[in-house]
């Protein structure tokens, strides 16, 4: 497959598994609402609630329920699409995908080898390099020679839940450490050369300079954005599991009396919240790093939803 619709793919399969977790999310706190209402009604019946409480109680329950059809469509709709771009019918795919599996891992590393390299290889750089080499081969100008050379520091870290190596480094500079020494699309004699040929010539490297720079402009951004989504990830996570405990917490001080319904209603409203949340993030986190395969160009090994799909996963 061609690395767009390879990322297509993954991108959608993310965003499919994403959904389903969601979906999960609230049916779970659906049952949890439905229970509280459950038992403001025998309350009010009891004559310890008042109509107030069951209204409320039940304006959150149905609040959360309207959420499952919109949820579910998405759901299909991701399932078509996953179905359409591996070459699929929907029916063929539906029963695999409809069980719900967590987000697949993200890979410890994603670079290991020289990313210049890995740039040279994007369909852009390769076809401007080769329009460029065509037109310098009479006068002798070797446009490998004009390519940057620069290091990711041999890696870049994705496990932004755990790892307290991840974003340590200047916050500005993010994990792109270029190290592009003075030379880049600056070689003084080679470029002058290049510039006296003829126009055709310099407009060829002139082209060649802005699809360097474009490819080099996507990978920051796709670093930046798994940094960034790294970061909130992992303060969502910390939200839901902080959100739980208070729900729980909030029902037994409830059925002790400590607190109204409308505290336990706002507790429980808020580990929806939390959780929702920390879904959409972890969603967001695997497609930055489908970003920066496409902005390398597919340069690095690992396993694509193709073949998570393959293995039944």
């Amino acid at each position: 497959m061609q690395v767009a619709v390879v990322g297509q793919l993954a991108r959608t399969y993310f965003q499919l598994r994403g959904l389903q977790e969601q979906l999960r999310i609230a049916r779970e706190n659906a049952d949890n609402q439905a229970r509280t209402l459950d038992l403001l009604q025998t309350r009010l019946e009891m004559g310890t609630a008042a109509p107030f409480d069951v209204d409320r109680g039940r304006t959150q329950l149905e609040s959360t329920r309207s959420r499952i059809p919109s949820l579910e469509a998405q759901i299909a709709v991701a399932t078509n699409r996953v179905a359409v771009l591996t070459g699929a019918t929907p029916q063929a795919l539906s029963a695999q995908l409809s069980v719900p599996v967590a987000l697949p891992p993200l890979p410890d590393r994603i670079v290991a080898d020289a990313p210049s390299e890995l740039l040279r290889r994007r369909p852009d750089v390769a076809a401007a390099e080769r329009r460029l080499a065509a037109a310098t081969a009479r006068i002798g100008v070797a446009t490998a020679d004009l390519f940057p050379r620069f290091p990711l520091d041999g890696l870049i870290g994705t496990q932004a839940f755990d790892s307290s190596a991840l974003f340590e480094r200047d916050s500005e500079t993010h994990l792109l450490s270029l190290g592009i020494d003075g030379s880049f699309l600056n070689v003084g004699r080679v470029r002058a050369r290049i510039a006296a040929a003829d126009a055709a010539t310099a407009g060829s490297l002139a082209t060649y300079e802005r699809t360097v720079l474009t490819a080099l402009e996507e990978t920051e951004n796709a670093l930046v954005q798994l940094s960034r989504s790294g970061r909130e990830a992992t303060h969502l996570e910390q939200a839901a599991a902080a959100g739980t405990r208070a729900a729980g917490m909030a029902k037994v001080r409830f059925d002790q009396g400590a607190i109204d319904v409308l505290e336990l209603l706002d507790a429980e409203n808020a580990r929806l919240q939390a959780e929702d949340a920390f879904a959409q993030s972890r969603v967001r986190n695997t497609q930055a790093v489908v970003s920066l395969y496409q902005a390398l160009a597919g340069g690095w090994p690992g396993q694509m939803p193709k073949d998570n799909l393959a293995a039944g996963q």
